[in-house]
């Protein structure tokens, strides 16, 4: 995401294209944010058959009527930082997903759930947190 962001159409430019979608596991929905293959296998070549230590941050922005939500996924063992923007006046269910489950899928955006990188919130009532801020802003 584009750091220096001032006007609603800056924000709007950044919003993350790729899109997401909720995947059922253990009889939960869980938000699954798509992504280029190429950062797909990053992330894979980085994590895979190592112990991972994932922090997840969720920035919130708002002008009174636009709910904006940064969601940063830093992979703190190597230098993987990613930054995602989501519109949450369009995407509520990802967050309701995300506060929920406690987790966040990854996944390339060519398939449909047979390849997804699962992360585990260090901070599950941060999600409950920034759900209700969410929630009371978009009303």
């Amino acid at each position: 995401m584009k750091k220096d962001l001032h006007t609603l159409e800056d924000f709007i430019a950044n919003i993350h294209k790729l899109g997401y979608y909720l995947i059922e596991y253990s009889g939960v929905k869980v938000p699954c944010l798509l992504v280029e293959s190429s950062l797909f296998e990053t992330v894979m070549k980085v994590s895979y058959g190592k112990s991972n230590l994932i922090d997840t941050n969720l920035n919130i922005f708002d002008d009174g009527s636009h709910v904006f939500v940064n969601l940063n996924v830093n992979f703190l063992k190597s230098n993987l930082d990613f930054d995602f923007l989501l519109y949450a006046n369009e995407t509520i269910d990802f967050f309701e997903s995300l506060a929920a489950s406690g987790m966040l899928g990854i996944a390339p955006h060519e398939t449909s759930g047979s390849n997804v990188f699962f992360v585990q919130l260090p901070k599950k009532e941060a999600a409950e947190r920034a759900l209700d801020l969410i929630r009371s802003k978009l009303k």
